[in-house]
């Protein structure tokens, strides 16, 4: 890898090693054993449950008065989109590839990897070579789920990085990289640098997102009719996966909390 010195390697199988994940020598060369070992630990991680989120009253008040919703129009879409923003084991932290408060430093933010978007970016150069990570069209059955999306993204990172990144749904709001602009930050790598530090900033960058996305308007009105907001935000297949009657139930679930 262009992007691990050696230092860093030696520090990855030492952790490997002490875990029992069998890394091969501790010489600080990046080869298949050390590779291996790395994805035998991700397959181990397991996500946190949804009410270990970390955010609070506070933070949802504050993304709901940034698009003039209410929290609970809020609460509903983090809801539709799967609750934490984390994946967090402390084997994790044998993956801070880049330093402290390196790529993955013992969380990992959700994720979910789409192929398509990868050969797109990189013009089909690894549609052949590394079909489970570039594909010319979207297929479901390359989805591995959960953590095993990190191994998926990791691989792809070593073709090309910015690609990768700019090819998986992040955190709370599963923001596609490649849409870190509308996102409220400049490239990519600062926007998965925010989303790594914390839920309070994924839940922002998700406000952001559809407000720059003109799509607040139509949050609001999932109160009577989620079609319209789910259509723009979740796609043609929404009504297949039932995500406007999520959202309105979600919404009338929270609103009606007291």
């Amino acid at each position: 890898m262009s992007n691990i010195t050696r230092e860093q390697t030696l520090s990855i199988q030492r952790r490997l090693d002490v875990a029992g994940y069998e890394p091969g020598p501790i010489d600080g060369v990046w080869g298949d054993q050390t590779r291996d070992a790395l994805d035998r630990a991700l397959a181990t991680i397991q996500p946190v449950a949804a009410q270990a989120a970390g955010l609070t009253a506070s933070d949802y008040a504050r993304a709901a008065q940034a698009i003039g919703v209410t929290p609970a129009h809020i609460y509903a879409l983090v809801e539709v989109e799967g609750g934490a923003g984390w994946f967090t084991d402390v084997r994790a932290e044998i993956l801070a590839l880049d330093g402290p408060g390196g790529f993955i430093d013992g969380r990992l933010p959700k994720i979910l990897f789409e192929a398509h978007w990868f050969s797109r970016f990189t013009e089909g150069r690894f549609d052949q070579s590394h079909p489970n990570v570039s594909s010319p069209k979207w297929n479901r059955a390359l989805y591995v789920g959960g953590q095993g999306e990190w191994r998926r993204l990791h691989n792809a990172m070593e073709l090309d990085r910015t690609a990768a990144l700019q090819s998986a749904s992040w955190g709370i709001g599963q923001i596609m990289g490649f849409n870190h602009l509308k996102a409220g930050y400049s490239t990519v790598e600062q926007f998965v640098q925010a989303m790594k530090r914390s839920e309070a900033e994924q839940l922002m960058a998700m406000v952001t997102f559809v407000k720059n996305s003109g799509l607040a308007d139509e949050l609001a009105r999932i109160s009577t009719d989620g079609r319209p907001f789910a259509r723009a935000y979740n796609g043609s297949g929404y009504a297949e996966n039932e995500y406007h009657t999520k959202l309105e139930a979600a919404y009338r679930r929270h609103a009606n909390r007291g």
